[in-house]
């Protein structure tokens, strides 16, 4: 009998099952592209982080200069006097303008023209989205209106500060 478990053992021991991955060369290949992609992503992103900063810092100079800029003109009696004097002249206007716009004709019109902006404004916004929209679905970079007009689709990013403890 122990020649037969010794038999058995040997059989077993044959045919054993050793478990583990079997890569081949195009697991290795996704694997690298992978890398590659998430190296350039990092690359990116760090690259925007470093153009955040270095605009962060041109606006803190910028701020600066501009500051000193206005001392000169703000430490000038002359340059200080006639400023007083546009503001009395622009206050004149100002006091004539709320005159004439109580003027039902004039009311009206401004009524007209700021429902008018209002209106062109919020087309201007359905027209974004509904271009973005269609960017996405054909991959079109350009639309020709019903005039022959050919306009380009661009798209425009910014930042936003995003309800943020560090607000200099």
């Amino acid at each position: 009998m122990d020649d037969n478990k010794t038999k058995l053992d040997e059989i077993k021991e044959e045919n054993e099952v050793i478990e583990g991955e079997v890569t081949d060369d195009s697991t290795q290949v996704e694997t690298k592209e992978e890398f590659n992609k998430a190296a350039a992503f990092l690359n990116l992103e760090e690259l925007i982080k470093n153009h955040i900063e270095a605009i962060d810092k041109l606006k803190d100079e910028l701020k600066k200069l501009k500051e000193q800029f206005e001392d000169t003109f703000n430490n000038s009696p002359v340059y200080r006097e006639h400023v007083e004097k546009v503001k009395e002249a622009n206050k004149a206007k100002s006091s004539v303008r709320q005159e004439l716009t109580k003027q039902p004709a004039v009311a009206a019109l401004k009524q007209k023209l700021d429902d008018l902006k209002f209106d062109v404004s919020e087309q201007g916004k359905t027209l974004s989205d509904l271009l973005q929209d269609f960017k996405e679905q054909t991959g079109a970079t350009q639309i020709e209106a019903r005039n022959g007009k050919i306009y380009e689709i661009v798209s425009v990013s910014k930042l936003v500060v995003k309800n943020s403890k560090y607000n200099p």
